[in-house]
């Protein structure tokens, strides 16, 4: 709801005062867009914003270039490919209408916070986040539409500051959001006073006052049965936890299940897989039935591969249909120009010159075919090189959790590593192979016995045992003999 409303500002705040055929035919290919983007219709939704960003740029329309390069930046973020969203994002920082727009202003400093903080960098995130925060205050429409932006922007800062475990900060944010929802009475916004309790009564739970995290549980699931809300995952989520933190192992399992079958219901495949990994760990953190273990573990992974198939297919997708737009949109340019320079040759020149410039525009031509092949193949590179790197830190950051997803990243990410390992020694356990992980990955004895659990001791007593057991002398470094095995 948070994104319609705020995507509806944008189309609002650059569509009064358009006049002319053109600039009405740029607002109506954004207004095509918006509805695209909400059917999730994304390949559409580019390929229309695009449209209207080549039209907004040949009518030097700034208002035009500023939504149309937000609106593809929108479809970038929700397919991941944050960087590409940075750069359109940038462009429309360009545009001289900004300085007038502050729903606008507001809109892109969300988006390259959420680009940001997606990416890990979590400072920059605050930085456009407090921008954002900056701009909604400016907003002077009415003051339910100022409170409302500013809420938004709490909520961002407060979640953001929640990844990057700063709890004091959290708190400030949320308790702004509070005051601000009791100003805010409006019909729909209940969802943002549900997820707000919520969060409260999860840090209420950090603080162990429990009764106080109850009564803001309570309340939160109150308001959504309330307006017949059906998205109580989050809820029963947030009941699950407090029922750990309380010591009912049984009753934490019940609520976590009901927010996993409420995600399934609801159709929410993230929040599935996220409430899956909640379980998965939770029976295998408290040496529950390894059973249970099993089955949650292998439809995470399930379900993870099947999330990241279907984004990766339509982020290419994404690419080579807005690639394709771009080589057309070429092709038809030059194809004009021809057209042109071969009537002017003809009147002037004659016909040698007419054959001289014809070869001449087809290197032309041959060069800027050659620039946007390389520009693809950039594109494709750094896209495969994201998608490693991400893949390598949610190894690192599942190894200091002690996850037991890291042994199979790992397995993912180096199986010749772990394929010789099983040879050198057909009877080595999980709990060695892990071990043998983290010494690869370069992690020190002390961050080992810290991610474990154990002592300093216990981690240089059990490489004293891998090295007595493989016959491995002790000035020999034990990740350089897992590399040359």
């Amino acid at each position: 709801m948070q994104k319609r409303f705020i995507f509806s500002l944008i189309f609002i705040a650059i569509s009064c005062g358009v006049s002319g055929q053109n600039h009405q035919k740029i607002e109506d290919l954004l207004s095509l867009s918006e509805v695209q983007f909400f059917e999730l219709k994304m390949v559409e939704s580019i390929e229309t914003a695009s449209e209207a960003l080549a039209l907004s740029k040949a009518a030097n329309y700034s208002r035009g270039v500023v939504a149309s390069n937000v609106y593809i930046a929108k479809v970038l973020s929700e397919t991941g490919v944050f960087k590409k969203a940075l750069e359109y994002l940038d462009a429309a920082e360009q545009e001289p209408y900004l300085s007038q727009a502050i729903n606008a202003q507001v809109e892109i400093s969300r988006l390259k916070g959420r680009a940001y903080s997606s990416l890990g960098m979590y400072e920059l995130g605050i930085r456009e986040f407090y921008k954002q925060l900056h701009s909604s205050k400016q907003i002077k429409s009415s003051e339910n539409e100022r409170n409302r932006a500013l809420f938004w922007a709490h909520q961002n800062l407060a979640h953001t500051f929640s990844m990057m475990d700063q709890p004091d900060s959290v708190w400030t944010h949320l308790m702004i959001q509070e005051d601000l929802l009791a100003k805010n009475r409006e019909e729909g916004s209940f969802y943002d006073f549900s997820t707000t309790y919520t969060a409260i009564g999860k840090e209420y739970i950090g603080k162990k006052e429990f009764s106080v995290a109850r009564e803001y549980l309570d309340n939160a699931q109150k308001i959504l049965r309330e307006n017949e809300s059906a998205y109580l995952y989050d809820v029963f989520a947030a009941y699950g936890d407090l029922e750990d933190a309380l010591g009912n192992q049984d009753k934490a399992v019940e609520y976590y299940q009901m927010a996993l079958q409420n995600s399934i219901l609801n159709k929410n495949k993230k929040a599935e897989k996220n409430r899956i990994k909640v379980l998965s760990d939770y029976y295998f953190n408290n040496n529950m039935d390894t059973d249970q273990t099993n089955k949650y573990l292998s439809r995470y992974q399930a379900l993870s591969d099947s999330l990241r198939l279907v984004n990766s297919q339509a982020v290419e997708l994404i690419i080579h249909q807005f690639l394709n737009k771009q080589d057309t949109q070429f092709k038809k340019k030059t194809k004009n120009n021809g057209v042109v320079f071969a009537i002017i040759i003809i009147g002037v020149i004659g016909v040698v010159l007419f054959l001289f410039r014809k070869n001449y525009q087809k290197k032309i031509k041959l060069s800027h075919i050659e620039e946007e092949l390389t520009e693809k193949e950039d594109l494709v590179e750094t896209l495969v090189k994201e998608s490693s790197e991400n893949k390598f830190n949610e190894l690192i950051e599942s190894g200091r959790r002690n996850d037991p997803q890291f042994i199979v990243l790992f397995e993912e990410l180096y199986p010749e590593i772990v394929a010789k390992l099983k040879k050198n020694d057909e009877g080595i356990k999980t709990s060695e192979l892990t071990f043998c992980a983290m010494i690869y990955l370069n992690f020190s004895t002390k961050e080992i016995a810290e991610y474990t659990f154990v002592t300093v001791r216990a981690v240089q007593i059990r490489k004293n045992r891998f090295r007595k057991k493989h016959q491995i002398d002790s000035s020999v470094d034990l990740a350089e003999w897992i590399r040359k095995l």
